[in-house]
């Protein structure tokens, strides 16, 4: 190609970030593209009249691709479609039809499904919606895919995090298409199964899992040969999935390159004999390989890195067909293209980005770490192998990594040196025995018997790495734009690797300068904040205090500083020291007197407080109190009894006083 492919698909990737933050109509899109179409085809034709492709054309180009990413988001976006659920459901209890198409992930408390809609109140619909079912240890009869069901209710809004700085599951779900969220349970009758694809699919990986029931495994061996035979993570016990994130190889439990790459390794040598028909062999071959890996991608479920594998290897295998020896880059950044144009929101999934960052370090760096063979014998080589390409791979995930997970494993390379080739035998021999369950149960059992023991053993020693918690450095407070000037940072010293010389040594010290100096002021910034903030915590009243030398927590709750929403919080803010202090009934902040009256509803009258603190639902006369110590503001957490909040608000709106619960709105800040 005269234009390369990998700056078109950055500015298409550009465009879909931009179309969504912004949030343009589908027609002003598309009238957009087209008059971005428009320009690329005059520059074009006036470009003709020169030898050399002139410097407009190519802005026309980029120009173009931005403004095709803004289109394809907006087509893609589900609500801009006229028969999208949500033009339909603003009746009370609208009758919704539809059925299970995926199990999700559980958490303690709930069984999660997409629900896909087809009718609302007996108008054909499209869309789906987050389905969720009450765990019970009693009951074994979950929903399963193609489970149709009628639901007789209002779908809310997917609830957006009630503290500050937490993960928000509802922003993650939007770009998964999914806006809403119902509850099955009194709701609702059964109308059957459809047996459509998505149920075949699931039986199909259920014989799969079922067939492992001869072996008699234990649930952990059970559900680790689920993730890395079958992508299927969702009853991975959080044990062993802190253990895998913690020993920094959670890569390996999620469908990737590295399984497609054995596969199709697997698949390259068994289909080789039919190279030897003359005719159709070679495509028999192509054709075979195709199928099978794209008949393993929809098993493992498509998430977005088996998107990117499946792809990838189409494309190399095309090129084995055709005899053409494919770019590695364009190879990449094609797949990149071909996804995005299919699902724009893929963009914004952690596993794409981390997959596509892994696999661009991986082949950047190729030709300098190859440099640095140490030996000749294969064992020793394909040791120093694992080492550069793990090493490799972990350059380029590592500020992503900061900024999603908050952590660093120092001893990921131990890991990854034991792990990743005992992973690629169980792999093998997991597909072996899935083999044999079907047509040798004897062989079956003998093989299982080996299987089990190294995913025991895998098992174990992910355990004994994990257990150096020192070596695991936690809650590491990072922002987005520190990731990517960290990513500049990185791309300058890979440049400055290739070539040494006076400009990129200066380029990479100018980096470095303008990192550290945006680290400093991020870090001063926070620093003088002040902030009070009354948490949503049903367990105790938590409150904290943010002043430029540390945060203070309030709060009679022992394990407040264990606290998920706390960490978030101390971390978002790069809180370098934090204590806790017992909660008290006056609390001061920035010369404001704030009242807390707990259940032992116990105050002074002449107080005079601008704030009132309401917690563990005291029995109060809330409107003796505020004539008595005629407050600004009331604030009732979420220690208290929704029927008392309920009166008090109504309390509130008759003396004209601000109310905040933050059961409804949310945590309550004041700076």
């Amino acid at each position: 190609m005269k234009y390369p492919i990998g700056i078109i698909t950055i500015f298409l990737a550009l465009g879909i970030i931009a179309g969504h933050y912004f949030g343009l109509a589908q027609n002003i899109a598309f009238l957009i593209v087209i008059a971005a179409l428009t320009l690329l085809i005059v520059s074009f034709l006036l470009s003709k009249r020169t030898f050399i492709p002139t410097i407009h054309f190519s802005v026309a180009v980029l120009f173009f691709s931005f403004c095709f990413g803004v289109s394809i988001q907006s087509v893609h976006f589900p609500p801009n479609h006229k028969l999208h659920y949500t033009h339909f459901i603003h009746s009370d209890n609208p009758i919704i039809r539809g059925y299970v198409s995926e199990r999700l992930k559980p958490n303690d408390y709930q069984e999660r499904y997409y629900f896909e809609i087809t009718s609302v109140n007996q108008n054909p619909v499209n869309g789906k919606i987050l389905l969720t079912v009450v765990r019970d240890s009693t009951q074994n009869n979950y929903p399963h895919p193609g489970d149709s069901f009628i639901i007789a209710d209002n779908p809310p809004p997917l609830s957006k995090p009630l503290n500050p700085d937490q993960f928000n599951y509802a922003s993650y779900m939007e770009k998964q298409g999914v806006f809403h969220q119902l509850k099955l349970k009194d709701n609702f009758i059964s109308t059957g199964t459809i047996k459509n694809f998505n149920y075949h699919l699931g039986n199909f990986r259920e014989r799969l899992i079922n067939s492992f029931k001869i072996h008699h495994y234990s649930p952990q061996v059970q559900n680790t040969l689920n993730a890395l035979l079958l992508g299927q993570r969702q009853d991975m016990d959080s044990t062993t999935n802190n253990a895998y994130k913690n020993a920094g190889v959670l890569h390996i439990l999620a469908i990737s390159g590295l399984h497609f790459s054995v596969l199709f390794y697997l698949l390259t040598i068994f289909f080789k004999p039919f190279n030897r028909f003359k005719k159709h062999g070679r495509i028999l071959r192509f054709l075979s390989i195709i199928i099978i890996i794209w008949g393993f991608a929809f098993i493992t479920g498509l998430s977005a890195s088996v998107m990117r594998s499946v792809v990838m290897f189409t494309i190399i295998s095309l090129g084995q067909y055709l005899n053409r020896d494919t770019n590695i880059y364009n190879s990449v950044f094609i797949s990149m293209l071909i996804l995005l144009v299919a699902n724009p929101y893929f963009i914004f999934d952690a596993g794409f980005q981390l997959s596509y960052l892994a696999v661009f370090a991986i082949i950047w760096l190729e030709p300098y770490y190859r440099k640095f063979s140490l030996s000749k014998h294969k064992p020793i080589s394909y040791i120093t192998d694992i080492i550069s390409v793990s090493l490799a791979a972990q350059i380029g995930v590592f500020p992503l990594s900061l900024y999603y997970f908050n952590q660093f494993p120092l001893l990921f390379l131990v890991a990854n040196i034991i792990v990743i080739p005992l992973s690629n035998i169980i792999l093998i021999l997991g597909l072996f025995v899935v083999l044999l369950n079907f047509i040798w149960t004897d062989a079956a059992l003998i093989a299982g018997k080996a299987l089990e023991l190294l995913v025991i053993a895998m098992n174990s020693f992910i355990n004994w790495i994990a257990s150096f918690e020192s070596f695991v450095i936690k809650e590491i407070s990072f922002t987005l734009l520190l990731t990517l000037l960290l990513y500049i940072v990185i791309a300058f010293f890979c440049f400055w690797l290739y070539k040494k010389n006076y400009r990129n040594t200066i380029a990479l010290l100018f980096t470095i300068l303008i990192f550290q100096g945006t680290y400093s002021i991020t870090l001063w910034k926070h620093k003088q904040d002040e902030e009070f903030i009354v948490f949503n915590n049903r367990k105790s009243t938590t409150i904290t205090l943010k002043s430029s030398k540390q945060l203070t927590v309030l709060s009679n709750d022992s394990t407040a500083l264990s606290n998920a929403a706390i960490k978030a919080y101390s971390r978002a803010g790069f809180t370098t020291k934090i204590e806790q202090k017992p909660l008290q009934n006056v609390v001061w902040f920035n010369q404001k007197k704030i009242l807390i009256i707990d259940s032992f509803n116990t105050y002074l009258p002449n107080l005079k407080p601008e704030i009132i603190i309401l917690s563990g639902s005291p029995k109060i006369n809330l409107e003796r109190a505020i004539n008595d110590l005629q407050p600004k503001e009331i604030i009732a957490d979420a220690t208290n009894y929704k029927s008392y909040i309920k009166r008090w608000k109504q309390t509130c709106i008759k003396q004209k006083i601000p109310f905040h619960a933050t059961a409804e709105k949310g945590y309550y800040s004041l700076k």
